[in-house]
């Protein structure tokens, strides 16, 4: 079924009925955790266990965005995680990217979330979208490769799963996704020869990339965001030789939620290249987005095709994670 292509979000620290009937009659590929899912530690762990339960064929593989910095969902449990660009202006930058690789790991290992949703390595403009504030590693591809190649490997070390963000780079972005579009007057080309680097280089090392919102005028038209683009997703993606899983940003922000329904904005997303695709906000508009998605393989062969490649590649990154966490 296409139903485990989804990755949902739940509304609280504890799982309301609705969320456990969709757990646990079709379970989605993966919950993303927000800060509004983490009270105290143990009243966590009880939550991200309850989740796996409800599936245990197929429990849902869990995923958070854990940078460190502004976008720190952990703050609560662990309180001062720097962000990266801290990191990169300090002593010893790659060791200590590393370092907060293996700290950020070894917190979700213990929660038992699989994946972190990082790290962005986005190259950082003179005018950067306000969303990237310190969010990035630097303003050249070299030092963003090294450090955030750091950051991934100690997560590795510790048997977490990371995910480069947002591809094909909003760095020399204006906006921000979450409230409107974000604009990159870039060719294809310029967009090879510069924010794609950290992409083709770690990528495959990663095993996922994120899809993000961002618009590319040049290189499709000026309605359409990276997430709904098949030549900005799936042809940039084989352009940089990548073979992971492509995960979605959120299909609830502002910067795309206007452009159709759920179910047309999951089917575009998954026909554009997402193998994976997350509606992280209104819980209650899943079951019909299920319903719809459980017919996606049957409209086409070309759908069926491409609904195929999404659970061959979603079933090698859970692979993928098995190996990280046995080693």
């Amino acid at each position: 079924m296409s139903t485990d292509l989804l990755g949902i979000g739940i509304a609280g620290t504890s799982l309301s009925d609705l969320e456990r009937r969709i757990l646990r009659d079709n379970p989605p590929y993966a919950v993303v955790i927000f800060g509004r899912n983490i009270g105290e530690a143990d009243e966590f762990r009880e939550l991200t266990a309850e989740i796996k339960s409800l599936a245990p064929s197929a429990p849902p593989l869990l995923m958070i965005d854990e940078e460190g910095g502004r976008v720190d969902r952990l703050r609560h449990l662990i309180p001062g995680l720097p962000s990266v660009q801290a990191f990169a202006e300090g002593a010893e930058p790659s060791e200590m990217s590393r370092w907060s690789g293996r700290v950020i790991g070894m917190a979700l290992r213990y929660f038992d979330v699989e994946i972190d949703l990082a790290p962005v390595v986005d190259i950082r403009g003179d005018d950067s979208p306000k969303g990237l504030e310190r969010r990035t590693f630097g303003s050249d591809p070299d030092s963003v490769v090294e450090l955030a190649g750091a950051f991934i490997r100690g997560l590795h070390e510790t048997g977490t799963a990371a995910c480069l963000k947002h591809f094909p780079g909003i760095g020399l972005g204006s906006g921000d996704p979450h409230y409107g579009a974000t604009v990159m007057n870039l060719s294809r080309e310029q967009l090879l020869a510069r924010d794609l680097v950290p992409f083709a280089k770690l990528g495959n090392e990663a095993a996922a990339i994120m899809i993000g919102h961002g618009i590319y005028p040049q290189i499709d038209d000026a309605e359409t965001p990276a997430t709904l683009s098949r030549r900005l997703t799936h042809d940039l993606l084989d352009a940089i030789g990548f073979h992971g899983l492509a995960v979605s940003d959120d299909m609830e922000m502002h910067a795309v939620s206007d452009l159709g329904s759920y179910e047309s904005l999951a089917e575009r997303a998954l026909m554009a290249g997402s193998d994976i695709v997350l509606f992280c906000s209104h819980i209650e508009r899943i079951p019909e987005l299920q319903r719809s998605m459980k017919h996606f393989g049957t409209t086409s062969t070309a759908v069926a095709a491409r609904v195929a490649e999404a659970h061959a590649k979603a079933q090698k990154f859970r692979d993928h994670i098995a190996r990280l966490r046995a080693n």
